[in-house]
């Protein structure tokens, strides 16, 4: 009877050291890196001839029979057996997630350099801009500067247009002058010669004249003897 008064009483105990704990307890994770011993042989008897690959591991697979319980593989200068159940196809999840975390790097960097282009193009366009803007600016000053020379020179060329319209009309002038003058001497001449016949003509008029007042005379003369 007392003796099972103790055992109730242990187990009570123990029971409540259990609760307790378990009432304290926290979430833990064990760990997947294991170190697989490499074989002379395809079995636990073989001596080992590498004391453990760690997990993760790439080896080089020479004979995996389906169904079989040890292969036989090599890594680096060791040759021999590894039981399958710790020997896989394909990488292993950690692998796979240091390959992705480092594929993420890679796409990080890369994201990097591209918004770092991306940022360098956009300066270089914005300054691009700002130069297409001076440049404009230039022009429209240089268009107006030209409009402003092209009034100034405006001006002289009308000067020079109207100097050769009034030289043409001053040659023009000039040769009605010297045909007027042309005419103006031949009419002085033309009456000079109608001044020479008049006098001819009267000169001779009065001799006819003469010559017949005297033939008059001298016939009455004649009449009265």
């Amino acid at each position: 009877m007392r003796h099972c008064l103790a055992l109730c009483l242990v187990i009570t105990l123990s029971l409540g050291l259990s609760l307790t704990q378990t009432a304290h307890a926290q979430t833990g994770w064990i760990g997947d890196t294991l170190f697989v011993p490499v074989r002379a042989g395809a079995g636990n008897n073989y001596r080992i001839v590498h004391r453990g690959l760690r997990t993760g591991t790439r080896v080089e697979i020479l004979t995996w029979e389906q169904g079989a319980d040890w292969a036989n593989i090599r890594t680096g200068d060791t040759e021999g057996w590894v039981e399958t159940q710790y020997l896989s196809r394909s990488p292993i999840a950690q692998i796979r997630l240091e390959q992705a975390q480092q594929s993420a790097t890679r796409l990080e960097q890369q994201l990097a350099s591209a918004r770092s282009e991306l940022a360098e193009v956009t300066a270089e366009r914005d300054q691009l801009a700002g130069r297409a803007r001076e440049l404009d600016q230039n022009l429209s000053q240089r268009g107006e500067e030209l409009e402003k020379l092209q009034e100034v020179a405006a001006d002289p060329m009308r000067l020079d247009r109207a100097n050769r319209q009034l030289n043409e009309e001053l040659s023009l002038l000039r040769t009605e002058l010297d045909q007027v003058r042309a005419e103006n001497t031949q009419l002085r001449n033309d009456k000079t010669f109608r001044g020479w016949m008049f006098a001819l003509l009267t000169v001779f008029g009065g001799m006819l004249l003469g010559w017949y007042f005297k033939s008059r005379s001298s016939r009455q003369r004649t009449s009265w003897v």
